[in-house]
């Protein structure tokens, strides 16, 4: 009987431990959850946590932006909250008929024969550099000269000045994406039509400073231009060294190249700031008008990086030669980001103004 006895404690005793470990278990799961819950809903009410969390998942939290169901745009408002603006939008009128200034027939020779008065730079070393132009007459004779830089399928880099004429009072009829060549003035140069563009909102405030010179142009069919590498860009977290000294180089259709034939050359960067750089060639062949919005490479483990657009040159003569202020791009990475995330839907530019103005 007392044998009995003890194993029925035994037991007894093994049970109620047992049963003590279990409800432990329960509660502890109970508190856990409520503890959860709360959490959660700290973190949910708590915009900081929750931004804080974000930043360690590298999760964004951005609302996402789409065109307005009736006019198919982003609503101008909203994109001036992100400090874009709509700059160019391409009339439809021309895709009905191709305008003359489409081809490069429309331009006479008048029998001279030009020719470049430097050796033309290997365009292998400038990836994504393409020619950039704003017809600024009826019959296209009349132009802005500028360049742009290829930084996604159908997105192009350029200077903001190039886009947005300030002072001048010229209509933009067109503006187009001149493919590279030694010679853009060849009969067989591609040329594509540029569908919209949007700018940096904050350029050339009330400070009449230049700072923020960036815009994006947007050509939605760049089948011709395949060829065309992507350029690579100067980002956050970048190992592209820069600083005074070091060794960059630049290239464009400007003055010195009669707006026509390819020059480029070699620059020391004198200062980096955190919005623009300047380079200059102690005095000698440099940037001039016409090479605004042209991209500041540097080399970097054999790969061309594009550090800077061309914003403004401190001498018009070329020659004398002066220095070139670059926007630098690694401050404007974001912006370009955003925009051209927001500005394209479905293979479409949707940050253009819509019809009635709205």
């Amino acid at each position: 009987m007392s044998v009995w006895l003890v194993v029925f404690e035994a037991d007894a005793s093994v049970f109620v431990s047992a049963l003590g470990a279990v409800l432990r278990y329960f509660w502890v799961c109970v508190i856990s959850l409520l503890v959860g819950a709360a959490g959660s809903h700290f973190v949910f009410e708590n915009a900081a946590v929750q931004s804080g969390l974000d930043r360690l998942s590298g999760a964004s939290r951005e609302a996402v932006v789409l065109p307005d169901s009736e006019t198919g745009m982003i609503s101008q408002a909203v994109l001036q909250d992100m400090s874009i603006i709509s700059c160019f939008q391409r009339s439809e009128d021309y895709a009905a008929e191709e305008p003359v200034w489409m081809q490069r027939s429309i331009f006479a020779s008048n029998g001279v024969e030009r020719q470049a008065e430097r050796p033309f730079p290997n365009i292998e070393t400038l990836p994504g550099l393409v020619k950039l132009e704003q017809i600024l007459s009826p019959g296209g004779s009349q132009r802005n000269h500028c360049a742009a830089t290829r930084i996604s399928e159908n997105w192009f880099l350029t200077a903001n000045h190039c886009v947005q004429m300030r002072g001048t009072a010229s209509p933009v009829f067109d503006m187009l994406i001149i493919a590279p060549d030694d010679d853009v003035m060849r009969p067989d140069t591609r040329i594509l039509p540029v569908d919209g563009a949007v700018c940096h909102a904050a350029w050339y405030s009330q400070t009449g400073k230049f700072d923020d010179d960036i815009a994006l142009v947007f050509v939605a069919n760049t089948a011709e231009i395949a060829d065309i590498p992507i350029a690579q860009f100067d980002r956050s977290g970048s190992t592209v060294p820069l600083s005074p000294g070091d060794e960059s180089h630049f290239a464009g259709w400007g003055r010195n190249g009669q707006n026509r034939f390819l020059q480029g050359g070699d620059l020391t960067v004198r200062t980096v700031g955190e919005a623009y750089i300047l380079a200059d060639n102690s005095g000698d062949f440099a940037p001039c008008v016409g090479d605004s919005g042209g991209p500041l490479y540097v080399e970097e483990n054999d790969t061309q990086t594009v550090v800077g657009i061309l914003s403004s040159v401190t001498t018009g003569g070329c020659p004398p030669y002066g220095g070139a202020f670059y926007m630098r791009v690694k401050s404007y990475e974001n912006w370009i980001q955003r925009t051209m995330s927001v500005c394209e839907h479905e293979g479409r530019f949707v940050c253009g103004r819509p019809v009635n103005g709205s």
